[in-house]
């Protein structure tokens, strides 16, 4: 028997500033994200960045926290319905983990296990569709880890890549299509990297270059929607330096009323899955910047959290795994 693991990067525990800045300094020590060393990391992000930055974040997820009861974190309320709709739909045990912060992955496994006493395989699917060292390289190492140092009576099977499997893009043109009614220019939105990182990943191969993957997809994208690519502009979002991937999102998206895109799309093929960097830097921010500059339009299309499409693409992607 076969489960599925779906993987994401992680959520604070709640919206309180202590739970942010705990996040936060969790995050910001793993030397996959920062490049430093893991000493230096650590010492950065809970000595300097977690205290400075966690009031400012914690007033972000403020604005984004899903009010049901008890009050949940959108990335994890999302997570959760995707997993209990692939369960249902396709009868297979799915847990789901973050990278950092709960539900950890070694008590996934152990819920995996529980569910499914046979369970001889489990499908590692980070919600990533795009490789980058910070996210679906530190998932690996994560769970490398973690798998070895506990006993196990199954075995693990990592979903590669998925930025150009046809289930995918599929997915997305689905979702996308009903809010593409009136818009000059359609905007693509990946979360930005650091370029020396990219640089690095690019000298690898194509299987571990992002900036070549997710043009990959919006070309994809645009071939099954009819979408003329001259139509659409590339912005990259949650920078934390100059020396990271731009154009940015936060500062150059103003500039299109004046140049006469007045109507404007924007979607963030790079997370299946609503989160900070969507609802608060897409959807909050960015239409923030872009009407108070003359804009007329802002159309925000989210991520594909659990639409149907979503779950069909990932069992054929898991299918052929």
């Amino acid at each position: 028997m076969r489960g599925i693991l779906l993987v994401n990067i992680g959520t604070p525990a709640s919206k309180d500033q202590a739970d942010v800045r705990h996040f936060i300094g969790d995050m910001l020590s793993d030397p996959h994200l920062t490049g430093y060393s893991e000493w230096l990391s650590a010492l950065l992000a809970r000595k300097v960045i977690a205290p400075l930055a966690a009031a400012r974040s914690a007033e972000k997820y403020g604005l984004i926290w899903r009010k049901e009861e008890p009050l949940i974190s959108p990335l994890l309320y999302h997570m959760r319905k995707l997993a209990e709709s692939i369960e249902v739909q396709k009868n297979i045990p799915v847990e789901i983990a973050m990278r950092y912060g709960k539900p950890d992955i070694l008590n996934a496994f152990r819920e995996l296990e529980r569910k499914c006493p046979l369970l001889h395989e489990v499908i590692i699917f980070p919600l990533f569709p795009h490789y980058a060292q910070s996210t679906t390289g530190t998932i690996k190492d994560a769970i490398g880890r973690i798998f070895f140092r506990h006993p196990h009576s199954f075995r693990l099977k990592f979903v590669e890549p998925y930025y150009n499997h046809p289930a995918y893009i599929q997915a997305l043109a689905e979702l996308a299509a009903p809010y593409l009614t009136n818009y000059d220019r359609l905007i693509f939105t990946y979360h930005s990297l650091p370029v020396t990182q990219v640089e690095a990943a690019w000298r690898k191969g194509k299987e571990y270059d992002y900036v070549y993957q997710l043009k990959e997809t919006n070309h994809l994208f645009c071939n099954k929607l009819g979408i003329d690519p001259h139509d659409t502009f590339l912005f990259y979002s949650s920078q934390r330096g100059s020396k990271w991937l731009k154009p940015f999102l936060n500062c150059d998206i103003g500039d299109l009323p004046e140049l006469g895109w007045k109507k404007v799309a924007v979607m963030a093929p790079g997370f299946p899955v609503d989160n900070l960097e969507t609802l608060y830097d897409i959807n909050i921010e960015a239409r923030q910047l872009f009407m108070e500059a003359g804009g007329e339009r802002f159309t925000f299309i989210p991520s594909l959290n659990d639409h149907d499409s979503w779950v069909e693409a990932i069992w054929k992607i898991v299918e052929k795994c």
